[in-house]
């Protein structure tokens, strides 16, 4: 790993680390206020070609260790987690970096820069758990605290693919006709209605859909809760920059843990339920059944970035929940205690209230 792919900014005022300000293109010193202006980079993001580099993998193993690491700049020694290649020292804040990642075949070359701040971060964890009538009191009176939250850099995949499908199946056209009934009415009595009852008619329709597939996203990471993923969905992908050391200043960074090769089948999931969709609108009419897809792939191309969120954990008896705001969107996810005894008395509510219809219902 080159020397220069995390980095330690040092104040020109004071010589404290500077922090890249979110939101902005400046480190920004937490002490005396002082910025640097974070240089632009004109390279392009780009995406690799994935059986290249499958080909270079081939027989290579990855580790994922924790590692025991010494601060360049206090030389205070401790632990970085095995899903961390980039952290802060906890004794004087600098950036503390995995020696071990230098052995990655493969290193972000784009990311997305925080641009959500820490205290918009907390203000959106707060505004989350005002929305929690079922947590208890202490979690509320802890967000209202200065609930710590970390930001992070999660690594993920994305993958473009051009894919040609042959399909078969069938088109369904609806049709109505009216069809006279004899029911039953409230009152006992066999009464005779006209319905409109729909009917459809099959006819075998097959053909042929060509699409490319841009930026399929999959995440990297095994750190985070399955339920809290759904707030790291959706990303300005546009947006990505070409990787630059400043922006991680401050932060701390994941490598992957999902391996390129092991992304991929979660990727092509996603473009075969896309091709699917294509077939049925090729296929047209009101009802589509599709029998058979026959799809090639092709020009499989990936990126590997890092995209930015604030993480907070806190624990409530014995227990740790978490939750996370997406560091572009500011779209919240988190874990949450239930209040035992608001749940009770909802419960109690709702049989009151069914009981008041039940009794009142029968009277009329």
């Amino acid at each position: 790993m080159p020397d220069t792919f995390v980095k330690t900014f040092p104040c020109g005022g004071c010589g404290a680390k500077l922090t890249f300000a979110p939101g902005t293109h400046t480190l920004k010193c937490e002490f005396c206020g002082h910025t640097n202006e974070i240089a632009e980079n004109d390279a392009r993001v780009e995406e690799q070609d994935f059986e290249t580099y499958l080909h270079a993998l081939e027989g290579k193993q990855e580790t994922f260790e924790e590692e025991h690491v010494r601060c360049d700049k206090c030389g205070a020694e401790q632990n970085l987690g095995a899903n961390l290649f980039a952290g802060v020292c906890s004794f004087c804040g600098a950036n503390i970096v995995s020696k071990s990642y230098a052995h990655r075949r493969i290193q972000p070359k784009a990311m997305i820069p925080f641009g959500i701040d820490r205290q918009a971060a907390q203000n959106d964890f707060r505004k989350w758990v005002k929305g929690l009538w079922l947590a208890p009191g202490e979690l509320k009176k802890y967000a209202e605290s200065d609930a710590g939250v970390t930001g992070t850099y999660i690594p993920f995949w994305t993958y473009d693919c051009r894919t040609s499908s042959d399909y078969t199946g069938e088109r369904g056209e609806d049709y109505y006709t009216n069809e006279t009934r004899t029911v039953r009415n409230s009152a006992g009595e066999n009464v005779t209605e006209t319905v409109r009852v729909k009917h459809t008619n099959w006819t075998p329709a097959s053909g042929h859909v060509d699409y490319f597939h841009d930026d399929v996203l999959v995440l990297a990471s095994n750190t985070l809760p399955r339920e809290l993923r759904g707030a790291m969905s959706k990303w300005d992908l546009k947006r990505l920059v070409p990787y630059q050391p400043e922006y991680i200043s401050g932060y701390r960074a994941e490598a992957y843990q999902v391996g390129l090769r092991e992304g991929y089948p979660i990727a092509k999931e996603q473009i075969d339920a896309t091709i699917y969709g294509l077939v049925r609108r090729d296929i047209g009419g009101d009802e589509q059944r599709v029998e058979n897809v026959s799809t090639r792939y092709s020009e499989i191309k990936f990126k590997h970035v890092l995209l930015p969120v604030w993480v907070s954990a806190y624990r409530f008896r014995n227990k740790t929940y978490r939750f996370l705001v997406n560091g572009q969107t500011g779209e919240v996810a988190g874990e949450s205690p239930l209040s035992w005894q608001r749940v009770t008395f909802l419960v109690i509510t709702i049989v009151i209230v069914l009981l008041f219809i039940l009794i009142f219902g029968s009277r009329h």
